[in-house]
């Protein structure tokens, strides 16, 4: 088999500064930033180039911000780009910069006594047939009065070229889990690209002398401004208002794992189906039909230490039909599973054991049934996903970023870029950090803070990409994470 092939760099910021398109006939135009200074050209909407599925990109900017109040946001920063607008998400809110030089922000919550604990990554969903950005934050309302503190969950979908917040649904967490008691941060997201649906796992926080509720989801509905909270699982899938989630205690020998359809609006739980062979069991992904579980338990008196049994299970969302995909026995257990999606037709997983990826699976998600995969025994590396788009799969391997075909697992090879500036040794340089601002880093057009080789997006559309670098002393230690904003170029 070929070697993986890396993903294409062009550093071609000198030549987007000096209005150059990258031959895609781009024009540029003086711009002002958010704080009314000019910065450099940036392209004009009207003329910017679309590939479906791009393979190559040109970093446009690279943009930090200032913590939140003296509390650091390493741990809660995310990335995300939907059609032309790149999104930078703080526990604050969401910031967003298209790639025609608009921006918008929407705070996380209006009400200074509404504290943000945690947020999912930015979600690209349909609303009333238009592309929308989507977000969730959990919550702690403060107390008032003899009021009790409680949590909440809330959902946003905005316009995602003007920042329009076109709809909100608020989640009240003290109904199910009791007046003073929280929950855990959330768990990753499943959504609904059609409908704007969203379903998203929490876990209550144990209370001594008080009943321990474990696991449970929120769903919410743009349409209806409802959400409901589902006792006792974790979302794994969501279509057309049916959660799938999986219930169990997720323990050794507990063998009461059951993967449960349910309807959204009620929680009622309309199909049951027991796994009692594994001895846990987690939600991987979702796909358009399919949601997806991995799980794993172990051999009783197994030899030479091959002592676990592993499987996917393909969930279809609308029936909840199970597909069980067995996997081989092994020394190691398959709950660190991670299936990325394009919401098409193709759903590719991860397999990790101690941080390093030890194999690799694309899935039809017409039947839940695997097309390829392979194992770090093969004369491959297995990449690390980081985000997948219409049939195109993004990842790194060998520290390279790296593109696979999502039906075949085959490398497909990104364009050839001839670079307009010379990428920078990796090295970043100190910064002056002794009049430094706790608000915005770097301006649009501005490429200054980015450093060493391209990475693979972590989320793409036909205009671009985003990724998100670490700030080491490229800027003052009360920066957050350095978001690179791309441009499609092939």
């Amino acid at each position: 088999m070929r070697a993986l092939r890396p993903l294409t760099t062009a550093i071609v910021a000198a030549a987007l500064l000096a209005g150059c398109s990258g031959g895609d006939g781009d024009k540029a135009t003086d711009q002002p930033s958010s704080d009314g200074t000019s910065t450099s050209p940036t392209p004009s909407g009207p003329n910017l180039a679309t590939f479906d599925p791009p393979k190559a990109f040109a970093p446009v900017s690279a943009l930090a911000e200032g913590d939140e109040a003296g509390m650091p946001n390493q741990y809660y920063v995310e990335a995300g780009m939907v059609g032309e607008t790149s999104l930078y998400a703080l526990r604050t809110g969401l910031t967003a910069r298209t790639l025609s030089a608009n921006s918008w922000e929407v705070p996380a919550a209006a009400d200074p006594t509404t504290k943000t604990t945690d947020l999912t990554p930015p979600m690209a969903l349909q609303l009333n047939g238009k592309e929308v950005v989507a977000i969730a934050y959990k919550q702690v309302v403060q107390g008032s009065g003899t009021q009790k503190a409680h949590d909440q969950v809330a959902f946003q979908w905005i316009d995602p070229a003007e920042g329009d917040v076109l709809a909100t649904v608020v989640a009240d967490l003290s109904t199910l889990l009791g007046p003073g008691r929280g929950s855990s941060g959330l768990a990753s997201p499943v959504y609904d690209p059609a409908t704007g649906q969203i379903a998203v796992g929490l876990e209550a926080q144990y209370v001594e002398n008080a009943p321990k509720l474990g696991d449970f989801t929120v769903f919410a509905d743009p349409a209806t401004l409802k959400a409901t909270t589902i006792p006792g699982i974790r979302a794994a899938g969501v279509q057309n208002g049916v959660v799938v989630g999986v219930k169990g205690s997720q323990q050794e020998g507990a063998k009461d794992n059951t993967i449960i359809q349910a309807d959204g609006v009620t929680g009622a739980v309309k199909k049951s189906v027991p796994v009692p062979a594994m001895n846990y069991l987690h939600p991987a992904g979702s796909g358009s039909k399919y949601a997806y579980l991995a799980g794993t338990g172990y051999v009783n008196g197994a030899k030479d230490s091959v002592d676990h049994v592993n499987s996917i299970y393909a969930v279809e969302i609308a029936t909840g039909a199970v597909v069980e995909n067995k996997l081989p026995l092994s020394a190691d257990s398959a709950d660190d599973v991670h299936c990325f999606s394009d919401h098409v037709a193709s759903v590719v997983c991860n397999r990790s054991l101690d941080d390093q990826k030890t194999s690799i699976a694309g899935f039809d998600d017409a039947t839940g049934k695997p097309l390829w995969g392979y194992d770090s025994s093969s004369n491959r590396v297995v990449p690390k996903i980081t985000t997948m788009f219409n049939g195109l799969v993004y990842g790194t391997a060998d520290d390279k970023a790296v593109l696979l075909d999502a039906k075949t697992g085959q490398d497909v090879e990104a364009p050839a870029a001839t670079p307009a500036a010379t990428p920078t040794d990796g090295t970043p340089t100190p910064a002056d950090t002794s009049t430094f601002d706790s608000g915005n880093v770097g301006g649009w057009g501005d490429t200054s803070l980015l450093y060493g080789s391209q990475q693979s997006p972590l989320m793409v559309s036909k205009y671009g990409s985003v990724y998100l670098q670490q700030p080491t002393n490229k800027v003052s230690p009360r920066v957050e994470k350095i978001l690179v904003v791309q441009k499609a170029i092939g």
